[in-house]
């Protein structure tokens, strides 16, 4: 994961604005001309985050939306003629996006006068009904043009009367006399982060030929000044499955602004065939701003600058969002301040060799286990990973412990898999590289040689035991192995083999209630005292139960 300092997110943030200004021509003396500036804001991948959080580098009271909304306010006093947009991943990420499911801080939108949003990838990890919810709480445009709704493209639902046709691929604001098109674009990755029931009646397409349709229809029909794009999807020297970003500005005739999200960076300005690029960060840790100035004669763009300002601490919390957010703020802390049980061991989320799990995977796979047992399932394994490792202490454990372990609401599936088959999924993980491993087996590893070209070794499976395993089973014995479902969706198209085996009947898929984290808030629990012996891999038979 990428570091970042104090002095980096200065450097790139404020300071970092840019322009294009159009050639002047200089054949006499011209009569002065007056132009207009339309300011645009820009918010991204709140996910949840009111108060002052900190950075993936560790950098503490920064973002938040309580301080976007200040810097917002003292924006619109400076320029009222003034859009405001949200880019997506707007609720999932805190106890109080998930106590709320979503509400509050669509209600905040509702307040602050947002003028659209965006649909991210994360707005479908709680079910399609928190989504209709979000949409119908909206009193603003919901900006998706690549999605499928029930089998129509969005914005063409027949009945207007629908929550859902809230959702458009594009919209038209006027503001100081110029029309501004906005137009809505996720990123296509959904189906490989997200199961199939998640997405129940949504359908991704297309991002290049949704851009394409409503470029044609805002220029040629809308007859708009400027076409602004409000991406969940984040540019990278390569596009990839989910960011094909850089396909969709070299359409010709493309936007002049590509609002950007998804990839949780920080990139201010910069211009990609003549459009003007730039992202607003994470967790409201900065803030954007676009400034168009048009020439009021031709109505044509004379300028374009954008920048992103860091939200520290000399940017004011708006009091206006603490007082609306204030009881639903109050619930999470205390949500998150219950104690679950005791640790009664230090664990690490280092492993002591590739392929064995380390300390803190055998607490969440214990728990995972835990949870199958609880639903009559008796589990062999478990495959999962961590999210960034580090220690963790012993003392008692709140539930604000297991979201820092677990910060995604992934489900948890369960899959039953002969030998050849988990064998393969290991080796396709060790090749995406990370950290998951497999609880409850002794892995055996080997090292070949890199392909030609490449530097290296590459490590694949060898020998694979279950432990407590006396006689070795036949090839074709299934053994049943715990997944967490982000992984088991592919990962980011990292692990298609496991996709695949996700979706084939033989392998038996089912899902567990509780989520991840859920099943380790149950685990300690069920426990009260967590021991090393808890969590050491072993075989437990139903009468070790009673």
């Amino acid at each position: 994961m990428q570091k970042f300092n104090r002095r980096t997110l200065l450097r790139d943030s404020s300071l970092a604005g840019a322009s294009l200004l159009l050639p002047q021509t200089a054949h006499g003396r011209r009569e002065p001309r007056s132009v207009r500036t339309i300011s645009i804001f820009h918010t991204t991948d709140l996910h949840g985050h009111i108060r002052p959080t900190q950075t993936y580098g560790g950098i503490a009271n920064v973002g938040g939306l309580a301080r976007c909304a200040a810097q917002i306010r003292k924006w619109r006093k400076s320029n009222p003629h003034s859009l405001l947009v949200d880019i997506g991943d707007v609720y999932q990420g805190t106890a109080v996006g998930w106590m709320t499911r979503g509400r509050l801080m669509i209600d905040l939108f509702n307040k602050l006068q947002y003028d659209a949003w965006v649909l991210g990838n994360h707005e479908f990890d709680w079910g399609p009904e928190v989504v209709l919810d979000a949409v119908s709480r909206s009193t603003m445009p919901v900006l998706t043009g690549n999605l499928k709704i029930e089998g129509k493209q969005a914005g063409t639902l027949d009945d207007p009367a629908h929550p859902l046709s809230r959702i458009a691929p594009h919209t038209v604001k006027t503001v100081g006399g110029f029309r501004i098109g906005l137009i809505g674009l996720t990123t296509p990755g959904l189906p490989y982060w997200l199961r199939p029931e998640l997405l129940m009646g949504y359908e991704v397409t297309d991002p290049v030929a949704t851009l394409r349709a409503s470029l044609r229809y805002l220029r040629e029909e809308a007859k708009v000044d400027a076409v602004v794009v409000c991406g969940h999807m984040g540019l990278r020297e390569v596009d990839d499955f989910a960011n094909p970003v850089r396909a969709l500005l070299e359409l010709e005739g493309g936007p002049d602004v590509y609002l950007a999200g998804h990839t949780h960076r920080d990139h201010p300005s910069q211009f990609e065939n003549k459009t003007l690029y730039t992202q607003a960060d994470y967790f409201g840790i900065h803030c954007g701003r676009v400034d168009l100035s048009f020439d009021l004669e031709s109505r044509r763009i004379v300028e374009k600058r954008a920048q992103s300002i860091l939200m520290d601490e000399r940017i004011p919390e708006d009091p206006l969002v603490l007082e609306a957010a204030s009881e639903d703020l109050k619930d999470a802390d205390a949500y998150l301040s219950g104690e679950i049980g005791e640790l009664k061991v230090e664990l690490s989320g280092k492993r002591e060799s590739p392929g064995m799990p380390s300390s803190l995977q055998a607490l969440i796979s214990s728990a995972a286990i835990h949870a199958a047992r609880k639903e009559g399932i008796q589990a062999d394994g478990v495959f999962h990973g961590t999210f960034g490792g580090g220690n963790l202490q012993p003392g008692k454990k709140t539930i604000g412990d297991a979201w820092e372990i677990l910060p995604y609401d992934n489900r948890l599936l369960v899959l039953n898999l002969n030998r050849e088959e988990l064998v393969g999924v290991i080796n396709e993980s060790m090749e995406a590289g990370g950290d998951r491993a497999l609880f409850g087996f002794e892995v055996k590893l080997a090292k070949a040689e890199a392909p030609k070209g490449e530097t290296g070794k590459r490590r694949f499976v060898r020998g694979l035991r279950l432990l407590g395993e006396s006689t070795p089973r036949s090839p074709d014995h299934r053994y049943s192995i715990v997944f967490n479902s982000y992984d088991a969706q592919s990962g980011g198209k990292k692990l298609m083999r496991l996709r695949a085996l996700a979706q084939n009947p033989e392998c038996r898929p089912r899902l567990l209630q509780p989520n991840s984290r859920q099943s380790l808030v149950d685990f300690f629990a069920d426990h009260g005292s967590v021991t090393a012996e808890a969590i050491a891999p072993r075989r437990v038979s139903p009468e070790d139960e009673e």
